[in-house]
């Protein structure tokens, strides 16, 4: 099926359209709307989970009817690809594993199940792992090989020196119970204290086997959608019925897109009946997408680290680009001398010591952890590194070529001069074509003839 080209494409809120919401074999699709130069834009649904047909290929057209038949094949196809989860009997499983002692319980990587003695030979021929500890029961990242598809469903684990700071702020701050979304790692180490209650929202069914029902629910928080029956109704309780400070930690895949991660925020904010202190974590140069779409949150200069990511390590040569966006209030959480933070005064947070506070823009400005110097030209603190080119009236860098300009434009009539919402032409929309459009068969077969 062909992909829809234009110039512009962007996510838009599932309601947009009171039409049915397809599924595909992930769940829940999203609604993009793609942008012409010489037609009116279009709206199509794909897949919520893979960032490119490859990994999955679903694609429907949204102003194309659906049919009865067509919307019980695709939740036929839905439920067909769907991990067979059986809550109770794993839940039983667990026991007995814990009542067992380690030399009896095995692990097999091909089939992503925790087994016993007893079933070994149905696993004959199998990367196995034995001797599975009490620890590594109550933590299981340590086992789970994590997925690597950068474009789905990569799965990187917190650090500890950040897990090490983030549970000693939650502790001195008076939070008890934490709504850890894509971040089984702290969810395993909060669950490990006396002092916290956490429930995990994850994509990954295989935490289904070392949880319980109210510690972890498959969950995809692009689409608000929760996997099993009574799902939503175990998020709730835990957000609603919590009597000590709750806060939301979410960890998204880098990928994935701010106003759709917005819409899934507010969603679990609307749930708990208000909003939640929230954590999210995300590249700094995505800032003004998050700020835009989450007015309340701001930025702290704390660099988020990973164990198992090559580049964003505590370990990797350059520092790594991840931030922590909350709407706590500032100064947020206290960030430790020690990591090389200090507190600025006029600024009212915490900022790397390199962070150095402009009194021209009264205010510390660097993003990526490096000092920002001042150009009085642009008015503005600029990166190291840079220039100020008189023939484009900006800093670049010392080799850029000058006139060039950036190709992401509006999304509506596709001028480089403005975004799609600084248009005149989103003040009145469009009547619809009465003239229907050829489908995605229907342009292939038009190629094909040519």
């Amino acid at each position: 099926m062909d992909k829809p080209r234009g110039f512009g494409v962007e996510a838009l809120p599932l309601g947009s359209l009171d039409i049915e919401i397809p599924f595909c074999p992930h769940g829940p699709t999203l609604l993009f709307e793609r942008y012409y130069a010489s037609k009116e834009p279009r709206k199509f649904f794909v897949c919520s989970v893979h960032r490119n047909r490859k990994g999955c290929p679903f694609f429907h057209w949204a102003d194309e009817p659906i049919s009865e038949e067509k919307s019980q094949r695709w939740m036929s196809t839905f439920r067909e690809s769907q991990p067979k989860i059986n809550r109770l009997k794993l839940q039983s499983s667990l026991v007995a594993a814990q009542s067992l002692p380690p030399t009896q319980r095995y692990y097999c990587y091909q089939c992503s199940i925790l087994f016993f003695e007893s079933d070994l030979m149905s696993h004959s021929g199998h990367f196995l792992t034995k001797e599975i500890s009490d620890e590594v029961l109550l933590k299981p990242t340590k086992l789970i090989t994590p997925v690597d598809d950068r474009k789905s469903q990569a799965q990187f684990y917190f650090s500890k020196p950040f897990l090490q700071l983030f549970v000693r702020e939650l502790t001195r701050l008076d939070y008890t119970h934490v709504l850890c979304v894509g971040t089984p790692r702290l969810h395993e180490t909060l669950s490990c204290s006396e002092t916290f209650h956490s429930l995990l929202l994850d994509i990954d069914h295989r935490y289904a086997q070392f949880f319980s029902v109210e510690k972890f629910q498959r969950f995809n928080m692009f689409t608000s959608h929760f996997y099993e029956k009574g799902g939503r109704k175990v998020c709730e309780e835990f957000l609603t019925s919590s009597p000590g400070k709750v806060a939301i930690v979410v960890d998204p895949p880098f990928g994935g897109l701010a106003t759709v991660l917005a819409a899934g925020l507010q969603g679990l904010w609307k749930m708990a009946g208000g909003d939640l202190t929230t954590f999210l974590v995300f590249p700094y140069f995505m800032e003004s997408h998050v700020t835009d779409t989450l007015p309340s949150l701001w930025m702290m200069d704390y660099q988020v680290t990973y164990d198992n990511h090559k580049h964003f390590s505590d370990t990797a040569k350059n520092p790594s680009p991840v931030r922590i966006f909350t709407n706590l209030p500032q100064p947020g959480l206290k960030l430790p001398a020690t990591k090389g933070y200090r507190l600025c005064v006029p600024c009212n947070k915490y900022v790397a010591k390199q962070n150095t506070h402009c009194n021209t823009c009264d205010s510390c400005t660097s993003k990526n952890g490096r000092q920002y110097s001042h150009c009085f030209s642009c008015g503005e603190c600029v990166k190291p590194g840079r220039v100020h080119c008189a023939t484009c009236n900006k800093c670049e860098l010392p080799d850029h070529q000058c006139g060039q300009k950036a190709s992401v434009g509006c999304h509506v009539c596709g001028s480089l001069e403005h975004k799609r919402r600084d248009c005149p032409k989103t003040k009145c929309t469009p009547k619809p074509s009465k003239r229907k459009l050829p489908g995605p068969k229907q342009a292939r077969a038009k190629r094909h003839k040519k």
